[in-house]
């Protein structure tokens, strides 16, 4: 098992990927899948979720993002962390 450091910044390097993709090509994004299957597929542990999803506490389309992108991915960690 990868140490937290590691899973955390594969979590948010994975998520931007699949966001940039996405994006590249037109395909709409379900964020609250595409969140939950990183982090199940890194074993991420539920008390992570809220580090993790501050790395996307920003609202600058200047940085290749939609506003709601970010949004939406703080979102799923706020439920995800409070039902876990």
């Amino acid at each position: 098992m990868m140490n937290k450091k590691d899973v955390i910044e594969d979590f948010v390097i994975g998520v931007s990927e699949m966001v940039s993709a996405y994006n590249e090509r037109g395909i709409s994004i379900d964020m609250d899948k595409l969140c939950g299957e990183k982090f199940h597929d890194l074993e991420m542990k539920s008390e992570w979720i809220p580090e993790a999803v501050a790395l996307f506490d920003f609202d600058d389309p200047d940085a290749g993002w939609l506003v709601w992108e970010a949004k939406a991915i703080r979102k799923w960690g706020r439920e995800m962390f409070f039902n876990a």
